[in-house]
């Protein structure tokens, strides 16, 4: 066992000599820790200071605890691949209507324990599918609670109409060429014309309609603008004014400013982490140390 050097404490020493075995091989992925009467005897520590090492090491993706069976090394230390597989996954859910409107997803142990993965990306997932409204948090309790949006939150009345959409061009039933209308989806899915257009707008987006803006004449001899959506990527269509598939531009500025946001935001997160255990370690480091020499009886 190394000894300890500098300022830090016993828990950090516990957490770093193990990471360094799981960085040699020497813990592979999925291998059962050391248990904490083991990691007691080995620090001469703490059950306290091994519990906050277990801590360190599961929030910082290193290790899964998995109740009655014990800490196991990641199987999934690449934490932006966890993160990605969660929030891809949840989000599909979501879609086909496996985790319906309202639903209360598990706590974010049990998710954690589900896709094996450290707690750090189980957190990122769940931001991310709430800043992208997937997902919404209840702030009335001390632990907020995270569910699917109910079917009358705008964003997801859009969404599940878009999906309901994409299931009918998947079978044919809206063929390629079929033009769309607010007013026509509306009828046809029994929604009101504003989450129509929502829909209409996210097929677009999604690269499964194209948006067609044509002249039409009126009764005064003048000119009225007319949309549809066209399902399908279709070629400019004769006497249009205007066809386009996918993002509109001011989409298309919108999606990056955000992605640039969110890596900003991460960098950030770190850079706050890291000050963060610099402060923790140089406030131990100037706390007195008790001394042990004995009174004289």
């Amino acid at each position: 066992m190394s000894q300890p050097d500098g300022p830090r404490l016993t828990f950090e020493r516990i957490a770093d000599d193990l990471k360094q075995q799981i960085r040699d091989n020497a813990l592979r992925p999925g291998e059962l820790l050391p248990s904490q009467s083991q990691l007691m005897k080995e620090y001469k520590a703490s059950s306290l200071t091994v519990q906050k090492a277990m801590t360190v090491l599961r929030d910082g993706g290193w290790a899964v605890s998995k109740p009655g069976k014990g800490t196991f090394v990641s199987q999934t230390v690449d934490l932006e691949r966890a993160y990605q597989t969660i929030s891809a996954d949840l989000e599909r859910q979501i879609r086909t209507g496996d985790l319906t409107p309202g639903t209360k997803l598990p706590s974010r142990e049990s998710l954690a324990e589900q896709y094996g993965a450290p707690l750090t990306a189980v957190d990122a997932a769940l931001r991310k599918l709430i800043d992208d409204r997937w997902l919404t948090r209840d702030g009335s309790g001390t632990a907020p609670d995270v569910y699917v949006p109910g079917a009358d939150d705008p964003t997801m009345a859009s969404r599940l109409a878009y999906e309901r959409l994409a299931k009918k061009i998947a079978d044919g039933t809206l063929p390629e060429g079929t033009e769309l209308t607010d007013e026509r989806v509306a009828d046809m899915l029994g929604i009101d014309n504003r989450t129509a257009e929502r829909a209409l707008s996210l097929l677009v987006v999604e690269g499964k309609g194209t948006r067609i803006r044509r002249g039409v004449p009126t009764e005064m001899g003048g000119i009225r603008v007319e949309q549809v959506v066209a399902v399908g990527q279709l070629a400019p269509v004769p006497g249009a004014l205007e066809t386009y598939s996918g993002p509109t531009p001011e989409e298309l500025r919108t999606r990056q400013r955000m992605e640039h946001l969110e890596d900003v935001l991460a960098d950030a997160l770190e850079q706050i982490e890291e000050m963060r255990e610099r402060v923790e370690a140089l406030e131990a480091a100037a706390k007195p140390k008790k001394s042990t020499a004995r009174k004289p009886s």
